[in-house]
């Protein structure tokens, strides 16, 4: 019984360390230096002893001021407390707020440091809660290069991002210019899932997105140049103006970003010790040379085939040629694809299939086929051999009279020969046709069977008839069962644009508004929220779910103006969720 209990006051103890939260928060990254700044510790637990950090590189001008608030929802309590400062730099540059230190039942606890970046000082100084940014310093647009010197035909990869200030967001951007790649062979690369990260841009931080990559294969060498990709976008910046929970109203401006142009200086590929055999591959490969068959009949054919494998530039190179012996005919080889590019170039593999046919028995060894290629990360070239290949042939080929002539032979014999304009003489040439007796659709099994079964559905196909027309002439119903589908449609709608501040909310309201046609009858003009409340409680909703849908009308309507966070827009969609499923399950009782 005492381990029981040992184990759970452990774990009760556990929980309670996990639900702990000590933040800092500043309310500004970037300011000038006869500016000021107002940083915020809080914490989620009514924590103890606590010690501020020591402010190297800053005056306290005012602090700290102590917040204590704690409110009841649901049944479940939740406390804030905190201790707020008034700074101003003493320097310019990256001057670091270092960690505050609390402890709570015994452990302690740390903020995270805040890096703030003070720049010179300004005419009109902000006040210290003045939250509004440059638009010009909100959103960045930058080309990434994996290799800005690479060799001639050496894959380099092309990444376009969009970063955007933790302030601000993104409604949407129009392309100006697109990149244009003159002088490389180039294929973008489809990039579905498109999903926001955090990172850093010149020390600070942002989220940014990548809005398009390119693998590129330079064909010259020299200086070339990449065009820039130019945006028109849709910026959200906040303003001074807060709403009733100190949240920033936000304003929506555009701006033009551009990526600018990359310089690329191509290598040429080395000339000391490039192979004769080099006919242009880069890359990293492996190759073989290999035959279907090495035994058959004279007149028979087989399938010789050169492959090459790997990581490089397959689409633009040769492959070497199949070198026979002058008695075995060979035919223009067919050249098999199987290469795909990604974000590390092209992969895959490229083969050249010969079929040859021997007209004479005897032995024959096909000479070695030598492959070379240059591999821009040793830096060197390498050359592989497929070796000899020996083809063991039987007989001699079948003739015709048509095209053959006899010949002696050393010991007196006469022997069939294929002329050289004979050269498909081994194909068969006769044909043997074969009668195939007459059948009549009329009057045939499947004939009667095809016209009773149309038959016996005609009566299915009129109570189906009468039951669309039924249900057609069902205006309410109808308009019942349309709402229905499209409160489902918003709110799976809705799903997918979690992270989309404005889509998500937009598509959650009308999934509500949907949902209240479907259940109560009711029109968008005359959803007031005494009306919804009235409708709800006669068909027997409970008074708490009532107020929760409200709740949820309401923050649509106000969270679309302003900005939320994921965690939020998540917490929303389950909410939403919950209620319409209570409210089911309510009025079907």
């Amino acid at each position: 019984m005492k381990q029981l209990l040992y184990i759970f006051f452990f774990l009760s103890s556990t929980l309670s360390i996990a639900q702990v939260e000590f933040t800092a928060n500043a309310s500004r990254t970037r300011i000038a230096v006869n500016e000021r700044l107002r940083i915020e510790f809080k914490m989620n637990v009514d924590g103890d002893n606590f010690t501020p950090p020591n402010f190297v590189g800053f005056q306290v001008v005012a602090g700290p001021s102590q917040a204590v608030s704690q409110s009841w929802i649901n049944g479940k309590s939740t406390m804030s407390k905190s201790y707020t400062y008034v700074l101003k730099p003493n320097k310019t540059g990256k001057v670091t707020i270092q960690q505050g230190v609390m402890t709570y039942q015994g452990n302690e606890y740390k903020t995270i440091p805040q890096v703030i970046n003070v720049t010179g000082a300004v005419e009109t100084p902000k006040d210290p809660d003045d939250q509004s940014i440059s638009v010009e310093d909100s959103i960045h647009l930058v080309a990434e290069v994996s290799n800005a010197n690479p060799y001639l035909n050496e894959a380099i990869r092309v990444v376009y991002k969009i970063y955007v200030s933790n302030q601000t967001g993104v409604s949407g951007w129009n392309e100006l210019e697109s990149p244009k790649y003159r002088d490389f062979w180039s294929q973008n690369i489809d990039n579905r899932n498109r999903q926001a990260q955090n990172g850093t841009y010149q020390g600070e931080p942002y989220r940014y997105l990548v809005l398009r990559e390119a693998i590129l294969y330079p064909q010259k060498t020299g200086k070339l140049e990449i065009e820039p990709l130019t945006l028109d976008v849709q910026v959200q910046i906040p303003t001074n103006r807060r709403d009733f929970f100190g949240r920033p109203y936000m304003t929506t401006t555009n701006r033009t970003v551009s990526a600018g142009k990359r310089e690329i200086n191509v290598k040429n590929l080395p000339a000391a010790g490039r192979p004769a055999s080099f006919i242009g591959a880069v890359g990293d490969f492996d190759f073989k040379v290999e035959t279907d068959r090495a035994q058959l009949d004279a007149g028979e054919s087989l399938t010789a085939s050169i492959s090459v494998s790997g990581s490089g530039n397959l689409k633009l190179m040769e492959l070497p040629k199949l070198k026979t012996p002058q008695s075995l005919e060979v035919y223009d080889p067919e050249r098999i694809d199987k290469v795909s590019t990604n974000i590390y170039g092209m992969r895959g593999s490229i083969t050249d299939n010969y079929i040859v046919v021997p007209q004479y028995g005897g032995k024959y060894v096909i000479p070695p086929v030598e492959f070379s290629y240059f591999d821009p990360k040793k830096e060197k070239y390498i050359t592989k051999n497929s070796g000899e290949m020996l083809l063991l042939v039987e007989g001699d080929a079948p003739t015709t009279s048509a095209g053959a002539i006899s010949g002696s032979t050393a010991s007196g014999s006469s022997k069939n020969v294929i002329q050289s304009n004979a050269q498909f003489a081994f194909i068969k040439t006769d044909t043997i046709l074969k009668d195939q007796a007459k059948t009549y659709f009329f009057n045939s099994t499947t004939y009667w069977s095809i016209l009773g079964g149309s038959l016996l559905l005609l009566p299915l196909i009129l109570i189906v008839r009468n039951q669309q027309e039924k249900r057609g002439a069902d205006v309410v119903g109808n308009r019942i069962r349309t709402a229905n589908k499209l409160s489902k449609k918003y709110l799976s709608t809705a799903k997918k644009n979690l992270g989309n501040h404005e889509l998500f909310y937009i598509s959650l309201e009308k999934s509500l508004h949907n949902y209240l046609k479907s259940k109560l009858n009711i029109q968008t003009a005359d959803m007031s929220k005494d009306k919804v409340n009235e409708l709800l409680a006669q068909k027997g909703s409970s008074l708490e779910t009532r107020t929760e849908f409200t709740e949820l009308l309401a923050s649509c309507e106000f969270a679309r103006y302003t900005p939320s966070s994921e965690a939020t827009m998540k917490e929303d969609y389950e909410k939403a969720g919950r209620v319409l499923n209570d409210i089911d399950k309510q009025i079907k009782k």
